[in-house]
């Protein structure tokens, strides 16, 4: 067994871009964002047409307290600013001379609080009207976790015993929640078996060949790498003892039962073996609706499900608010 070790950096400390903005500099420009408590704020300013920007300022809003101040910039500016609290700060430009200038800036916060790793710097409202603030909190979607679940059993379809007994049975499953696709096999009697023996020879030679290095998942079955998307030849028979079989909802497996017309999303005839990926259903109770054609020996059919799941992942996220009067 081989072990990977992966050296990281946690979130919190890596820079997060902020701002990256060119504009063209006719007398004062003043631009806002908000940081946290203990944030390393990099502020990168240069001119494009090699003239002067009178003076560059970053200051807290509103009480004024400056924090950087340059003058007569007149190539590029790297600085790295630490901020004292958390609030809204200005970034202003001032221009020298009647020649317009063409400046651009950058701004990268790194963190200095694991808790306020994700914190919203953008200011959305007119802080002239409501220079006041509250902070805030609210949960954001950060990503989503893949998981593969597995359902299945089987079912005992009659035979028709020489028209004495209805040869329809049926097998009811629950898709779980937050369901993006799955896959499915039937299989009648011993076939399920040796199905599933050829099916992981498969999925064995194509986890040799690196086929599923890239799925960001395990899958513990040629079925559940199937259901993942896997490009995986799953065997399918009509040898043997064979079943006919329906996906239908609860009203279609009644009609379906009666030998009445019904609508299905797949339905197939003669299957020893089979194996389906589906897109749709996503949610809810089906059902297999099974027949036989045997006069006299009954059938067991066997259903296995794999189906793939995607959990939101949320994380809460700071941000500032217009305090009312």
């Amino acid at each position: 067994m081989r072990f990977l070790l992966f050296l990281f950096c946690p979130l919190f400390a890596l820079a997060q871009p902020v701002a990256d903005q060119t504009f063209k500099l006719a007398g004062t420009s003043e631009h806002f964002y908000a940081f946290a408590e203990g944030d390393q704020v990099e502020l990168f300013v240069e001119e494009l047409t090699s003239k002067k920007i009178r003076s560059i300022e970053f200051s807290q809003y509103p009480d004024g307290q400056m924090l950087y101040r340059a003058y007569e910039l007149d190539s590029t500016l790297n600085k790295t600013i630490a901020i004292p609290r958390t609030g809204i700060y200005l970034l202003r430009f001032e221009e020298a001379g009647l020649s317009k200038k063409v400046c651009r800036f950058t701004l990268h916060r790194t963190p200095g609080n694991p808790e306020m790793t994700r914190f919203d710097t953008q200011v959305n409202w007119d802080l002239k009207a409501i220079p006041s603030f509250r902070l805030g909190k609210r949960s954001v979607q950060t990503g989503k976790k893949t998981e593969v679940i597995s359902l299945g059993g089987q079912s005992t379809v009659s035979a028709s015993k020489f028209n004495l007994k209805n040869p329809v049975n049926a097998y009811q499953f629950t898709l779980p929640p937050n369901t993006r696709q799955w896959a499915y096999r039937i299989a009648v009697g011993q076939a399920a078996h040796e199905a599933r023996q050829q099916d992981a020879q498969k999925l064995k030679q194509a986890f040799q060949g690196g086929a599923a290095k890239l799925m960001g998942v395990e899958p513990t079955s040629a079925l559940a790498a199937f259901a993942l998307g896997m490009a995986i030849d799953m065997s399918t028979s009509k040898a043997g003892e064979d079943v006919e079989y329906a996906l239908v909802d609860w009203t279609n497996w009644e009609l379906f039962s009666k030998g009445e017309n019904y609508n299905a999303f797949i339905s197939q005839g003669g299957i020893s073996v089979d194996a389906q990926r589906r897109y749709s259903p996503l949610e809810g109770t089906y059902y297999f609706a099974l027949k036989s054609d045997n006069w006299v020996d009954d059938i067991t059919v066997n259903v296995d499900i794999e189906a793939v799941v995607e959990y939101p992942l949320f994380e809460v996220q700071w941000f500032l608010e217009p305090a009312q009067p």
